[in-house]
């Protein structure tokens, strides 16, 4: 038999795939079920050791970083290193700007934006 979890009660009730010792389900709205995950997930990359590390502000801006799902973990892409925490708007930004390289060239790039 399941069991319902969740703060959001009345809402629909969906398991979130985690089981009780008796065996029985857990279920959540899916709000919540969404937000479990990303928890556990941020809790995986280690975001709270980088957001202390840059102190909260924006590895690519430096402006200040929300604690919440809208900051992302950059990355390389060809290597997987970690870049550091940045802003949803200045991830988007950092892929534009390596596509661009990509098909142009950085000297380019460096050409228009000095000019």
């Amino acid at each position: 038999m399941a069991r319902a979890q969740c703060l959001h009660m009345p809402r629909i009730m969906v398991p979130n795939g985690a089981h009780r010792k008796d065996g029985s389900e857990i279920l959540q709205c899916r709000s919540c079920v969404r937000e479990s995950k990303q928890r556990s997930y941020r809790r995986r990359q280690g975001y709270d050791e980088w957001f202390q590390r840059q102190a909260g502000l924006c590895a690519f801006c430096g402006q200040a970083l929300a604690d919440d799902n809208t900051t992302h973990l950059d990355h390389n892409h060809a290597t997987g290193e970690k870049r550091g925490l940045v802003h949803a708007a200045c991830n988007q930004m950092i892929g534009g700007i390596e596509n661009a390289a990509k098909l142009v060239g950085w000297p380019a790039l460096h050409r228009y934006f000095d000019s």
